[in-house]
C-alpha cells in the first residue's frame, strides 16, 4: 500500500493478485468464470454446485471456479485474456475488486465487451439468508436463459 504525503497519490494503492488462473478449479469448457469470496466449505460447494446444475452447468467441466479469501483486487480483464471466458459470476466480489469499472446492480446481468457479468451476495450470505436465493435465481435464469 502506498500513500504519498504530498498529495500526488491521495488514495491507497494495492498490488493486484497474480496467478488467479492457476488457483482456479475446473475445465472451463463453457467459458464460465465463477469468483467466490471466502474459502470452499461443504455447504458453499453444495449450494454452488446446485445453482450451476440448475443453470445447466457442470461445476467441474464447464466452469472455472476461483475462491478468493481476502479483498485483494485482481484483474479480470487479464484473466479473460488468458482464458476463454464469456460469462462471469461473482459471489461477494464487487466489480471494483475484479478490476471492472462498472456500476452494476446486484442480481442483474450486465453485458460489456462480449462478456456477461453477474454480481451477487457471497455464498455464505446466501446460506445465512435464504431469501437471497430468489433474486439470485431470477438473475441467473435471465443470464443463461433457463
Amino acid at each position: 500500500m502506498n500513500t504519498q504525503p504530498n498529495g500526488i497519490l491521495d488514495f491507497k494503492v494495492y498490488p493486484l493478485k497474480e496467478n488467479i488462473l492457476s488457483s482456479g478449479v475446473g475445465n472451463n469448457r463453457k467459458g464460465l468464470f465463477v469468483g467466490c469470496k471466502g474459502t470452499p466449505r461443504p455447504e458453499t460447494l453444495e449450494l454452488l454446485t446446485k445453482m450451476l446444475q440448475a443453470a445447466k452447468f457442470d461445476i467441474a467441466e464447464d466452469a472455472l471456479v476461483c475462491w478468493l479469501s481476502d479483498d485483494q483486487p485482481f484483474s479480470f480483464s487479464s484473466l479473460r485474456n488468458e482464458a476463454d471466458i464469456s460469462n462471469a459470476l461473482f459471489f461477494g466480489i464487487p466489480p471494483k475488486q475484479a478490476g471492472i469499472n462498472v456500476n452494476a446492480q446486484p442480481y442483474q446481468p450486465i453485458s460489456i465487451g462480449g462478456a456477461t457479468y453477474f454480481f451477487s451476495a457471497s455464498l455464505d450470505e446466501i446460506i445465512a439468508n435464504p431469501d437471497l436465493k430468489r433474486p439470485l435465481w431470477a438473475g441467473m435464469k435471465g443470464m443463461f436463459g433457463v
